[in-house]
């Protein structure tokens, strides 16, 4: 009775090395469990697009070769490679102006080198 059972035992063995020999000696995709993104704490509504603020500071302008940003207004000459910051220090945002161009907000137009504007929680900006 002893023998059945270490036949059976070794079977079972035997059935669970074909099916290590027979699988994929790599997997073909992987999912990790990722961590889930930090909650927005704003949010950019554009013409074409949405972006939700997870960081306490955010470039907008336009991408180059010297780097990214993270809002790509484009390439038009118009808007800076680096062309406006937003930083939070909580409660407020703030703006920094980085372009020579300036940026106009709510009406107010905002010069390069200006001190930081103060965000009032919904406002209108044009580049």
């Amino acid at each position: 009775m002893a023998q059945t059972q270490i036949s059976r035992s070794s079977e079972s063995d035997a059935w669970a090395l074909l099916a290590l020999k027979s699988a994929p000696s790599s997997p073909s995709k992987v999912q990790w469990a990722q961590e889930p993104p930090p909650i927005a704490i704003a949010r950019l509504d554009g013409r074409d697009f949405e972006y939700l603020i997870r960081q306490k500071r955010v470039v907008i302008g336009r991408n180059s070769s010297r780097g990214q940003v993270d809002v790509n207004m484009g390439h038009s000459s118009f808007i800076s490679r680096r062309h406006l910051e937003l930083f939070y220090d909580q409660p407020e945002f703030y703006l920094t102006c980085n372009s020579k161009n300036g940026v106009l907000v709510d009406g107010v137009f905002q010069r390069k080198g200006a001190a930081a504007m103060l965000l009032p929680k919904r406002s209108v900006h044009f580049p």
